[in-house]
């Protein structure tokens, strides 16, 4: 099998360049590394690897060192790929990716891996605005766009992740956006069941269960179902909100009446007003006013715990 590393070693502010210089001694067995330089450049590496790996027809592991967004970006770039399967050193600061999916915790299990294969296939959820992104986590507009945008702009995250912190970036900027963020109006059409919400703070759509850094957003999710969970946040107070954001970690927040979750394979998202939008947290800045999501089953392989 043919290993290919991608390194982004500014992801979770230098924790994954940290890891890889920790594990790369003890790494004998042959590979190619590729550093990432930019926004984007994740996706290039990984189409490239995509395109000779079926030309050649050969079994190839890419392992990825960083975090959510260089995942996100790597996917999107090898989606489809039989030959491909994606394995993960988590280097980031979220790490949501690594709360549901199989990751290396040590540079054995990655050579045992390279020697004797095991993945498994999972599901990928697709947006379509311009054009089309998948995510392998979740994909959503509203309050929690927002606090992303801001705090993946901002030199506090930079500066809190340096030592340990970065999460309390997001604590920050949630607290800031709950007096800046107005609610909005969203028509769902879901499988063909059409519903109309008012005063939404966020709506997702999602893959897995977890979000944000751990938050349990969607507890029935699963990535190989062949179906996507969305879930939406509306007609609550601010201070309710801030609630909710402490009982998602432990998934209860479900139980609530201004919470609706809703499951099917086709979904469209229309309303009024641009809004902030992520897939995996990171930040999509096409127009969104009408969204369209669907469910590409079975479409990428990750390594498999033994």
């Amino acid at each position: 099998m043919q290993l290919h590393i991608i390194l982004n070693a500014y992801a979770g502010s230098g924790r994954g360049l940290k890891r890889w210089r920790s594990w790369q001694p003890a790494l004998n067995i042959p590979y190619i590394l590729h550093t990432t330089d930019y926004r984007g450049h994740g996706f290039k590496i990984a189409q490239e690897i995509a395109q000779q790996t079926k030309k050649q027809q050969r079994p190839t592991c890419i392992v990825i060192i960083g975090g959510d967004g260089t995942i996100h970006e790597v996917i999107n770039g090898v989606l489809h790929c039989e030959w491909i399967t994606i394995g993960v050193m988590a280097g980031g600061s979220g790490n949501d990716y690594a709360r549901t999916y199989p990751t290396f915790q040590t540079v054995e299990q990655l050579i045992d891996f390279v020697q004797q294969p095991a993945r498994r296939r999972h599901d990928c959820g697709v947006v379509k605005l311009q054009k089309e992104h998948a995510f392998m986590n979740n994909c959503g507009i509203g309050f929690d766009a927002a606090v992303a945008k801001v705090a993946n702009d901002s030199t506090l995250k930079r500066q809190l992740g340096k030592i340990g912190l970065g999460k309390l970036s997001y604590i920050y900027f949630l607290i800031k956006e709950l007096f800046i963020f107005k609610p909005f109006e969203l028509e769902i059409l879901i499988d063909g069941e059409r519903h109309h919400i008012h005063n939404v703070w966020f709506a997702t759509v999602c893959n897995q269960p977890y979000f944000g850094g751990g938050m349990k957003l969607s507890p029935a999710s699963e990535t190989d179902d062949q179906m996507l969970e969305v879930i939406v946040v509306h007609n609550i107070s601010a201070i309710k909100l801030l609630f909710l954001f402490v009982t998602i970690f432990s998934g209860t927040h479900i139980r609530l009446q201004e919470v609706i979750q809703l499951t099917g394979q086709k979904i469209q998202f229309t309303h009024k007003a641009e809004l902030p939008c992520h897939a995996d947290g990171e930040i999509l800045t096409e127009p969104n006013k009408q969204m369209q999501f669907h469910i590409e089953p079975l479409s990428w392989y990750a390594t498999k715990n033994k």
